[in-house]
């Protein structure tokens, strides 16, 4: 068992899977629960995941930048671009204009992610990024399919929403020193929040998150909520990773924890809302 669980932990944890299952997990909700009310349409799908994954690679060399120095004239920076704007174009003019306008709002979101951080707007930044990942692009990849948002997406949606910001607030209290360039050489070992009240606050916002769940979706899912209970495992694999004091733990895998943790809770409602809608 232990060489299995080794094997399925590296793929898991392997950044070309989680560069391509991330943009998917943001949309599968609203995909699968728009197929209650229509056909599944693959263009607007695969278009809208090409322009998330494209801006979560955009946001991946933006945050390189804030560590070392990179050309913005990197062909493969310009092609993503122009690529970038030509998706906001085709979703404002084929589907509707406010569908590029939030496309736009998004991708405006992750170029300037590290520069309103560095401004000391960090808590905006987590609570802007975490509404437009956890909500808009759920609601976004419903209305590309059904071409209208129920109102019950909208609430349903507040744990993904809460999920996201426990990811970003992690990734920043990973990352806080290399991001804000600001800093001082003495300055290298301040994270964002003091490592104690950082703890407290990522296991409240766990406990809230399952709670939240469980207010909003037993009402309507009954006893499929409880897959929820299934992140379980990638929730406690998180608080291993991110209350060890071990230095051996490298931060890239504490970054890839939070983000599987994000995928499997993601995945996790996408299954209900399947389960429900068939």
């Amino acid at each position: 068992m232990q060489p299995i669980y080794r094997t399925i932990k590296q793929y898991l944890y392997h950044p070309l899977f989680l560069v391509i299952i991330i943009p998917l997990s943001y949309l599968l909700a609203g995909t699968l629960y728009a197929s209650q009310y229509t056909r599944f349409n693959f263009i607007p799908f695969i278009l809208l995941y090409g322009f998330v994954f494209i801006n979560h690679l955009l946001g991946n060399f933006l945050f390189k930048t804030a560590k070392i120095t990179l050309s913005f004239n990197h062909i493969s920076f310009i092609v993503f671009e122009v690529i970038n704007l030509l998706l906001i174009y085709y979703f404002s003019s084929a589907i509707h204009s406010l569908v590029g306008l939030l496309c736009f709002f998004y991708s405006a979101v992750i170029h300037t992610h590290f520069y309103l951080i560095r401004q000391g707007y960090t808590w905006l930044t987590l609570a802007i990024s975490s509404i437009f990942k956890g909500g808009i692009l759920t609601y976004l990849s419903f209305y590309v399919q059904a071409n209208f948002i129920p109102t019950t997406l909208f609430y349903w949606s507040i744990p993904l929403i809460l999920v996201v910001f426990l990811v970003e607030l992690g990734k920043i209290q990973l990352n806080y020193p290399m991001i804000n360039v600001q800093l001082t050489d003495q300055q290298t070992n301040t994270t964002f929040l003091d490592t104690k009240k950082f703890n407290r606050f990522l296991l409240g916002l766990l406990l809230l998150i399952y709670l939240i769940s469980f207010i909003f979706y037993i009402p309507t899912f009954k006893g499929t909520t409880f897959i929820i209970l299934f992140t379980l495992p990638f929730a406690i694999k998180l608080i291993q990773y991110l209350f060890s004091k071990e230095e051996l733990i490298a931060k890239k895998l504490k970054q890839r924890a939070l983000q599987l943790y994000s995928v499997a809770f993601f995945i996790s409602f996408s299954v209900i809302l399947f389960i429900h809608t068939n």
